[in-house]
């Protein structure tokens, strides 16, 4: 069964960009072993990330998330079972790097929508630049 698992949070203020690297080729590794997918996007000061896969990769992802001493503040968007699986099918975590806060996913609340959380991360990533 798939699984999905979004979510915001406060980026630590001293998060080195080395650091930062480690974490996105990491996870990739991880994900790309799992069948995990998602998109990471990042705005300087908050995290904001939407990942889905067989639910005991991304249980096993979402505990490394949770874990991390690199952010903290966690606000949970998603986590259950994706209205439509596949939103990000390419990339075992795409990175993008915001220019601004991303306001449109801060209003959403849980269970958020999917469709229109999913929609709200391809919109950001459509304007980001990608890495």
């Amino acid at each position: 069964m798939i699984e999905c698992y979004a979510y915001i949070s406060r980026a630590l203020p001293d998060l080195d960009p080395v650091a930062l690297s480690k974490i996105i080729v990491h996870s990739r590794g991880f994900n790309d072993a799992h069948g995990v997918t998602g998109v990471l996007l990042y705005d300087g000061s908050a995290f904001y990330q939407y990942i889905e896969g067989p639910a005991d990769a991304l249980a096993d992802a979402r505990q490394r998330i949770e874990a991390s001493r690199h952010h903290g503040a966690i606000q949970v968007l998603l986590d259950g079972t994706p209205h439509r699986p596949g939103a990000f099918p390419r990339w075992s975590l795409g990175y993008l790097m915001l220019d601004e806060p991303a306001h449109a996913l801060h209003a959403f609340v849980m269970p958020a929508n999917h469709a229109q959380l999913v929609g709200a991360f391809h919109l950001l990533a459509a304007q980001a630049d990608v890495m």
